[in-house]
């Protein structure tokens, strides 16, 4: 064979090796960025801003969840089955402060990924896992709450400790199995836009099953279980209130719009974000923005600690006492009931001098503070 032909075949195995290397590269740098060049990542003041949000609301949600959990666990007149379900769900969102928002604030701060597509992809499947299983949590205890508030008779019957450990089981099987039977390690991709692992598009069967199950049915079951105690509580309030059941009720109500508040934070969260990225499925929407939403996200799974110590009292009384401010805390409350009984007295004393005489009701004639 002549030089020249040794030359050609030379080039054209140097051009196929070339493609050969090139197209592997190619697949690799798919695999883990996603659409390479055409999406802009977020900017570095967005991602700054946002990490430190993400940090503060991060530090706050440990802090409140691990407080709440352990003053539960450690005070004898705070065991009970609503506060199980509490320290449950405290569990769920420090599990998922400290994985999920930890990874998001570290790829924040650093301004890229830089923990492999095994560790993004992990992330993910522990946000469909700790998700689904913070809604179904949700949705079997409005059940419980359908079942103490409307059917308070029956539930005198049945056996606590079984639907306890029914719930606890349950909310974590079931989103549990999904994270079983995906197929890991090949479902995820990189998207540097928004800095983190979303599913492949040919797993789209995959994630609707896992909005419909994880998602939409716990949430359908709160919904429906929150209606009819809302028509109980309409159609029996005022027979209620002729009874002794009168503060049993309250107080019932009370712990119903707690776990209400519980899931209309946790919709808060991962709402906004499944909504944006439906709409947005070419991701044209700006990066910043998406940063937003995820800041957003992260705001909510830290704000439980606040709904219970709000909104349940004697939650809100050991957590003070833990922190050493109750006295502070009580010499406050004492000062605005005081506050309170010198307004009211003055304005009594005001009312009894410009009524007139004949219109002053005799001492012996009122009612004893007792009686009343």
């Amino acid at each position: 064979m002549t030089s020249t032909s040794f030359s050609f075949i030379h080039r054209k195995v140097d051009y196929a090796t070339y493609n050969s290397i090139n197209t592997s590269t190619n697949i690799v740098s798919s695999n883990f960025s996603g659409n390479l060049g055409s999406q802009d990542p977020p900017s570095a003041s967005a991602l700054h801003v946002g990490a430190v949000v993400m940090l503060l609301a991060l530090l706050w949600g440990l802090f409140g969840n691990i407080l709440t959990s352990c003053v539960i666990l450690t005070n004898k007149d705070l065991k009970s089955m609503t506060n199980v379900f509490i320290v449950s769900l405290c569990i769920n969102d420090i599990l998922n402060l400290g994985i999920n928002n930890m990874m998001v604030l570290i790829s924040y701060f650093m301004m890229e990924w830089t923990m492999g597509l095994a560790i993004c992809e992990m992330v993910m499947h522990f946000t469909v896992l700790l998700m689904g299983s913070s809604l179904w949590h949700t949705g079997l205890i409005s059940i419980h709450r359908l079942i103490v508030v409307c059917f308070n008779n029956f539930y005198k019957k049945i056996s606590k400790r079984s639907y306890l450990i029914f719930v606890l089981s349950f909310a974590r099987i079931v989103p549990l199995m999904f994270m079983v039977t995906a197929p890991l390690g090949r479902m995820s991709k990189f998207e540097p836009k928004l800095i983190r692992c979303i599913a492949r598009k040919e797993f789209a069967l995959y994630t609707m099953l896992v909005s419909i199950t994880l998602q939409m049915l716990p949430s359908i079951i709160l919904i429906v279980c929150y209606i009819a105690i809302f028509i109980k509580v309409f159609r029996s309030s005022s027979v209620i209130r002729a009874t002794r059941k009168r503060e049993w009720f309250r107080r019932e109500i009370q712990v119903t719009k707690m776990f209400g508040m519980v899931f209309l934070l946790i919709i808060l969260g991962y709402l906004p974000y499944g909504i944006v990225r439906f709409i947005d499925r070419r991701l044209e929407f700006s990066a910043d923005f998406y940063v937003g939403v995820t800041v957003l996200y992260a705001v909510a799974n830290s704000c439980n600690p606040i709904i219970y110590g709000v909104m349940d009292r004697k939650i809100r009384r050991h957590c003070f006492r833990a922190l050493g401010l109750e006295n502070k805390c009580m010499k406050s409350n004492q000062d605005k009931r005081k506050s309170l009984r010198v307004n009211g007295a003055e304005a009594t004393e005001t009312m009894a001098i410009t009524l007139p005489a004949r219109a002053v009701t005799p001492c012996n004639a009122l009612p004893s503070p007792c009686q009343l």
